[in-house]
């Protein structure tokens, strides 16, 4: 596996070059967006997208993101368009908004998990926007990652996954919101959005003019893989560290005082606990390891901690994360979510 460092501000042509003609020929390359690392194929290669779900232990129901470099380039993989596609286009592209619509016939089905629909973005990365620009065609990019672990931030979390089993790695540094993209299903109407991410419900209503609904997953089943899903991150279990995490909501009092019970009784049971906590609440939890993720009053900087808070404390052969909640409110919605998805319990 090789590792290549590009400039995330100046992207070198060259290394560009190099990264491009690995995909171009089939292969697969880890790149960094602003949101997480993706792991990209082109999207007309069949066999080099199968490789992505084989790669990375993914189920075949789990639709991919297409990731373009251009406007355009929407028209040719969306079967139709509309003025609200374009409204959102023009305000949010390049950036970590992801846009559901009836696909082309050029979409190969196993991109879209075998649905008529297809998941498009444009990302807001110069070496991302380079790559893709080089390789000539869009390019079809989950998280670059095993399927079900914490997303990744840098390029040493793709390489803690994946080992020697890429042929390429672009180190662009850390990425800058740390959450994936939100994923707003454009066929629905309403709008709805399908998975809550970096381009907040509140930037998405003042767009639209009017309320968007959120996806749930309890009023819609057991999301487990064996059906396909809409998009990205709707599964049930998701983006879960090797510990079991206990995720614990309510107020900031409440939330405190379960987050020591629980603490204090998994200690008793001699199990090692290591608890996730705001910066205001740390000074809260003397005696227990304790983990900042972010300000209480920030979600930015709870979206932008998470995914690497998690992988650092599984180095530590950790028992139990007890993580506290952050309000839901802009981008926190999105680390909510990711919390849930990853919790094997919550409190």
């Amino acid at each position: 596996m090789q590792i290549i460092k590009i400039n995330a501000t100046h992207p070198e042509p060259l290394k560009i070059r190099i990264a491009a003609n690995v995909i171009r020929s089939g292969g697969l390359v880890a790149f960094p967006t602003e949101t997480v690392y993706g792991l990209g194929a082109a999207v007309l290669d069949a066999a080099a997208v199968r490789e992505i779900f084989k790669v990375k232990k993914r189920p075949f129901t789990d639709p991919l993101i297409v990731h373009i470099a251009a406007k355009q380039d929407y028209f040719s993989l969306a079967d139709e368009t509309s003025k609200l596609a374009e409204r959102f286009m023009e305000r949010f592209w390049p950036g970590p908004l992801t846009l559901i619509a009836k696909k082309s016939s050029i979409v190969p089905e196993i991109v879209t998990a075998g649905l008529n629909t297809v998941a498009i973005r444009m990302p807001a990365h110069k070496i991302a926007l380079s790559l893709i620009k080089t390789v000539g065609m869009p390019v079809a990019a989950p998280s670059a990652n095993l399927f079900g672990r914490p997303s990744p931030t840098t390029a040493q979390h793709v390489s803690d996954d994946f080992a020697d089993k890429l042929e390429l790695i672009i180190d662009g540094g850390g990425t800058t919101i740390g959450v994936e993209s939100t994923v707003l299903d454009l066929t629905a109407i309403p709008p709805q959005i399908l998975r809550p991410g970096g381009i907040t419900r509140e930037e998405i209503e003042e767009t639209i003019g009017g309320k968007v609904t959120l996806f749930s997953a309890q009023k819609h089943g057991n999301l487990s893989g064996k059906t396909s899903v809409p998009s990205p991150g709707m599964m049930n279990t998701h983006y879960a560290p090797r510990a079991k995490l206990i995720f614990v909501e309510g107020d900031c009092t409440s939330v405190v005082r379960k987050v020591q019970k629980l603490a204090d009784s998994f200690g008793q049971q001699g199990k090692k606990v290591v608890i996730m906590a705001m910066d205001e609440s740390i000074s809260n939890y003397n005696g227990f390891s304790v983990r900042s993720f972010g300000k209480r009053d920030d979600p930015k900087s709870c979206a932008y901690n998470l995914f690497s808070v998690l992988r650092s404390i599984d180095k530590e052969e950790t028992d139990i994360i007890i993580a506290e909640s952050v309000v839901s409110d802009g981008l926190g919605l999105a680390v909510v979510d990711r919390l849930r998805k990853a919790a094997t319990a919550i409190f």
